[in-house]
Formats: C-alpha cells, sequence, structure tokens
C-alpha cells in the first residue's frame, strides 16, 4: 500500500530597501527567501529543510535571477530520510506567481528540482514535475536541491509569501 505525503514548502519573500535591482522601472530593492517545511500527513519519510534557498537582488540580470539548483551555493537543500532503498516518485507544480501581501507587485517562479541518492550537489540530476520514480539509497536518505529562475520586474518592495508543493509517494 502506498503511503502519501504532502510536503508544503513555504516559501516567505521579503522585498526591502536595499540594493538597485534592474527591472522595468527602477525601484531599489533586495531579495529575501526563507523556507520551511511541513509534513501534511504524519509516515515514515520526514522532509528536513537543511538550508533555505539564498536570493539577492544584486544576482540580477535585466529583471530576472537564476539559481541553478546543480551547481549553485545558493539553492535550497532538502533531505527525505525514509525505509532504506526503497522507491518512491515524487511530483510538484514547477511554476509560480507569488503576490505582494502588502500591496502591488508580483515574482513569477520557475522551480529547477534536482536530487541525488548522496549529499553531492555537482552529481545531482533533474527532476521533472512528472512523478518521477526515485530510490531511497542504503542510509534510507535522498537529497534534493531547489533552484530556478525567478523574474523580478513587477516586484516592488514589501512582503512576498507562496507555496511550494512536492507530493512524496512510496511505490
Amino acid at each position: 500500500m502506498s503511503k502519501k505525503i504532502q510536503i508544503l514548502l513555504i516559501v516567505f519573500m521579503l522585498l526591502a530597501a536595499g540594493r538597485p535591482v534592474e527591472a522595468a522601472s527602477p525601484t531599489s530593492a533586495s531579495v529575501s527567501i526563507q523556507a520551511s517545511a511541513t509534513v501534511m500527513d504524519k509516515s515514515e519519510i520526514e522532509l528536513i529543510t537543511v538550508k533555505n534557498m539564498e536570493i539577492n537582488a544584486s544576482m540580477a540580470e535585466e529583471g530576472r535571477i537564476y539559481i541553478s539548483a546543480q551547481r549553485n551555493p545558493h539553492a535550497g537543500m532538502m533531505m527525505i530520510k525514509g525505509k532504506a532503498g526503497s522507491s518512491f516518485r515524487i511530483s510538484f507544480l514547477p511554476v509560480a506567481e507569488i503576490t505582494n501581501t502588502v500591496g502591488k507587485g508580483s515574482l513569477f517562479f520557475q522551480y529547477e528540482v534536482y536530487g541525488y541518492e548522496n549529499d553531492n550537489q555537482g552529481a545531482s540530476e533533474p527532476i521533472d514535475a512528472a512523478e518521477r520514480i526515485l530510490k531511497m539509497n542504503k542510509e534510507g536518505l535522498y537529497y534534493f536541491w531547489i533552484g530556478g529562475r525567478i523574474d523580478i520586474r513587477k516586484a516592488r518592495p514589501g512582503s512576498y509569501s507562496g507555496e511550494f508543493t512536492i507530493e512524496v509517494e512510496y511505490i
């Protein structure tokens, strides 16, 4: 019988006065992201946020920021703990529009997820959103790195809140 958990990764985005962001209209802002994970259904799978994604507006080129999930040290990192050697599949929505909670402005986020059975970001492989089958290592661990493309051209100073949901299912 498959056990399904839904992991809700809440991404809080804050824009505050800081470095200039190259955008459609000049604005002064910096971007900071903190991520946390909550297991929605108790199961034999535990998700641990090892490292939050780090984003700074100074990374922007023509109003866009790219964080490589495979190569960038600013990528977020998560680890799944489960049954050693077990197969599982994941699925997620690859895009999100995150709106300013205190005014006008939005961010468009296209997520990039890479994974590997060991803690080796450089050896990780892309995981698309189409329920790919993966396998836990002999210690019952699997690692994910989360990055992506962020369009900040419509961003304005304020507070941004959105979510990234991964579904994990034993098979």
